[in-house]
């Protein structure tokens, strides 16, 4: 009776305590966004953007909010046309993701993530190149990644990627922020670009879900200068979308522990970006 008793009030605070943390969430939606409305359409509306990614689910796994946000500012720039002309946003993935050899299956499921997004398959560049394979340990050469993407970043005006920790300390996603640094940030003025980075954080934040949108938004607001950084919420819609993207697309990845991540994750949810700045 005792035993039973107690598991009624666990069962109630923790429902008590998912309540209160959505409310939270919707909160700090309305309370931050105009602010970073304004980043957002500053920096974003009506350029050329890319994404650079170094395997096919990264975009759904890491960018999702950032990738729903772009999708509902086109719509917003557009009158509620979803199509993205003013907001021309591309993928460039550096790899097949061919490390278990699905290579081929992960090219399609990537085209078919980007659908999720508003993104067509024409504005997916995919490459094969013996210089920049998948591989947990392996740290690509910038000059291969940079002759690879130059072709596809003459007619770009701001570039999305990994900071230089790369989410998951991945070799292959820390590489392209080396790149990013030295050839679209630091190198020849007429490869320049304006680069805004995805934030690494510590292993509990990283699994807070929702929870950790609050301390996201308290960091940004408090301790980096918010005319350089951007904080990108999901809303259920949204998170939903991104969902999808790993589930219906990706299959090939939902393995066991995928569903830990989607269900976990705070990059399901939100995303601080930061404007990388040129060395002086």
């Amino acid at each position: 009776m005792i035993y039973r008793s107690s598991t009624k009030m666990r069962a109630r605070t923790f429902i008590i305590f998912l309540i209160l943390a959505i409310a939270l969430w919707v909160l700090t939606r309305k309370v931050f966004r105009p602010t970073n409305a304004r980043v957002l359409s500053s920096h974003f509306a009506h350029k050329r953007i890319a994404l650079i990614i170094a395997h096919p689910d990264d975009e759904a796994m890491f960018f999702g909010p950032t990738l729903n946000a772009l999708h509902k500012l086109a719509s917003e720039i557009n009158g509620g046309d979803s199509a993205l002309p003013d907001i021309n946003l591309r993928i460039l993935c550096l790899s097949t993701g061919n490390a278990d050899n699905l290579g081929e299956t992960r090219q399609a499921e990537l085209r078919a993530s980007a659908a999720k997004f508003g993104i067509p398959p024409t504005n997916v560049v995919i490459f094969d190149d013996p210089r920049v394979q998948d591989q947990m340990g392996l740290t690509w050469p910038s000059d291969a990644i940079a002759e690879l993407a130059a072709p596809y970043l003459s007619d770009v005006d701001v570039v999305l990627t990994f900071d230089s920790k790369g989410v998951s300390g991945h070799g292959n996603h820390a590489s392209l922020n080396k790149y990013a640094q030295e050839y679209l940030v630091n190198g020849e003025p007429d490869n320049q670009r304006e680069v805004w980075t995805l934030s690494t954080v510590n292993v509990v934040r990283k699994y807070a879900s929702f929870l950790d949108i609050l301390v996201t938004y308290s960091y940004n607001q408090f301790f980096s200068d918010t005319t350089r950084s951007l904080v990108l919420v999901s809303d259920v819609h949204e998170y939903a979308v991104t969902r999808q993207a790993m589930t219906d697309a990706h299959k090939s990845q939902m393995r066991w522990f995928r569903w830990g991540w989607i269900s976990l994750s705070r990059y399901m949810v939100v995303n601080d970006l930061k404007m990388l700045i040129k060395r002086d």
